[in-house]
């Protein structure tokens, strides 16, 4: 990820050799240690290939010297123009904003397919839904989408960066970018201490300072958060108890939790740590009526208040 996005913030082509200089991904700069050349040589090849396997083509050529240079052209990367029509860009809008995953992703990926919108929506659709859409999207793509490039940037050039989080002025080592549940996180070394903040929790604008202020840590960055969406986020940290029955019990959903108990008609009971609701409403309904909180006693209350408030607004056989 590193390298895709050192290539895709440079305008020119640029040399393995200017590649490694700038990012110190490889080698450290000026060595000549055989065997450390070797191995840097295999990291950067392989870091091309996975770039590529994900679609994304890098352009090679070849400069005056003979050395071979390397981009990322923004028309080989970037989605082109769909040329929507507007009430085609509202339906859109309004889909997102009426259909909620508890994530932002959709929302931004709206945003950016729909840059242009009709001054009046179309007849068919509620005027206050697709004016929360609008609303909303608008909303996510300012908070988080706008600042990820800055933030990539510093982290592939080791530039120190500062900016507002929970209402106190952050200066950090940045060390790059994880996407969990649907949401950015900027991963950096404040105070000494490894952390990550949610993108779309930063407060204002962020502030980044000289390249190759700092050298390289040896984090595992993605070890800084778990891979278990219902335990990553800022919220009280619970551990849910749920019963599920024997028929979702042997399917892998059910593994998320920790089986504590095994009963003799099959089903069981599991403990899983819940930091994010909404991951654990999702979970939940991943297994309708075969799973039931039993506690603790608010979070019970909170998922009983959240399935009346669902019913409440289908009607007739829906509920």
């Amino acid at each position: 990820m590193e390298l895709m996005m050192y290539l895709l913030a440079r305008d020119v082509p640029k040399t393995r050799e200017e590649i490694w200089r700038d990012t110190g991904l490889y080698a450290p700069e000026g060595t000549s240690d055989r065997l450390l050349l070797q191995s840097a040589r295999a990291s950067f090849e392989r870091d091309k290939a996975l770039v590529r396997n994900l679609g994304v083509r890098i352009t090679e050529s070849m400069e005056h010297d003979g050395a071979t240079s390397y981009t990322i052209r923004h028309h080989d990367y970037f989605l082109p123009d769909l040329q929507l029509t507007p009430d085609e860009q509202m339906a859109l809008r309004f889909a997102a904003a009426r259909v909620d995953i508890g994530e932002t992703w959709d929302l931004e990926a709206v945003a950016k397919l729909t840059s242009e919108v009709a001054a009046e929506p179309a007849a068919d659709i509620d005027e206050p839904q697709a004016e929360l859409a609008l609303e909303t999207a608008a909303a996510a793509q300012q908070s988080a989408g706008l600042l990820l490039p800055a933030l990539a940037a510093a982290a592939a050039e080791r530039a120190a960066v500062q900016f507002t989080y929970a209402g106190r002025a952050r200066a950090v080592q940045p060390l790059g970018l994880l996407c969990r549940a649907g949401f950015w996180y900027f991963a950096a070394i404040e105070d000494g201490t490894a952390k990550t903040f949610r993108v779309d929790r930063m407060e204002g604008d962020v502030a980044v300072g000289e390249r190759g202020a700092f050298g390289r840590a040896d984090v595992d960055v993605a070890a800084l958060l778990p891979s278990e969406p219902m335990e990553i986020d800022f919220g009280e940290d619970v551990v849910a108890r749920v019963r599920i029955d024997a028929t979702m019990a042997p399917q892998p959903t059910a593994e998320r939790g920790t089986v504590v108990k095994r009963h003799d008609d099959g089903s069981v009971t599991v403990e899983a740590r819940v930091r994010n609701r909404i991951a654990f409403r999702t979970w939940l309904l991943d297994m309708g009526r075969h799973a039931v909180v039993e506690s603790p006693p608010e979070l019970v209350g909170d998922i009983t208040s959240w399935l009346a408030a669902m019913a409440a607004g289908a009607g007739g056989a829906e509920q």
